[in-house]
């Protein structure tokens, strides 16, 4: 059986509690050409073996505090460094909002509708969604200022007709590495 193409191998810190796992399964279905991996107890070079075996371009670490997600590390496999260190503020699973288990297929191109974080612009690129036209799923960001004046960047991805097709994720505004 031929391995299907991969460009972005998904996983989370060890013992992913169930709200992170859904959340690993909504990005899988809106991240072009990615693939999710069971960590378990297996260590950060384990993974990056696995990584590399499907040929992937980029790993994403799902960090996790409080059963919830905490940040966003992406790494670069062809330099073996860290390119994206992204703090989560907050996210909404879209099993959350539409009240229904998983109905999508995956996203096999991905544009980039409205997005003015540069770091956030940078990293959606990274993670496939660079298509021009015929687009599956549409990624859009907003500054979202909280009742504590804290700002966060918050991302969406939608279909063509505004649907909801993935997690929205609330970024720390002012974090992140390039």
């Amino acid at each position: 059986m031929p391995i299907r193409r991969t460009r972005v191998i998904l996983t989370s810190t060890r013992d992913a509690p169930v709200r992170v796992r859904s959340f690993l399964n909504e990005l899988e279905d809106v991240i072009p050409f990615s693939r999710r991996i069971n960590r378990g107890r297996q260590g950060l070079d384990a993974i990056l073996r696995k990584a590399k075996f499907f040929q992937a371009s980029y790993l994403v670490v799902v960090g996790i505090r409080k059963g919830n997600p905490w940040f966003f590390l992406v790494y670069d496999l062809y330099t073996s460094s860290l390119k994206y260190n992204l703090r989560i503020l907050g996210v909404t699973l879209r099993k959350e909002i539409l009240k229904v288990e998983k109905d999508s297929k995956k996203v096999r191109k991905g544009c980039i509708g409205s997005i003015e974080h540069d770091i956030i612009k940078k990293l959606l690129l990274d993670l496939g969604y660079y298509s021009i036209s015929s687009c599956d799923a549409y990624a859009y960001g907003e500054v979202i200022i909280t009742e504590d004046d804290r700002k966060l960047y918050q991302v969406k991805f939608l279909d063509n007709q505004n649907n909801i097709l993935g997690p929205i994720i609330r970024f720390d505004y002012n974090e992140g590495i390039d």
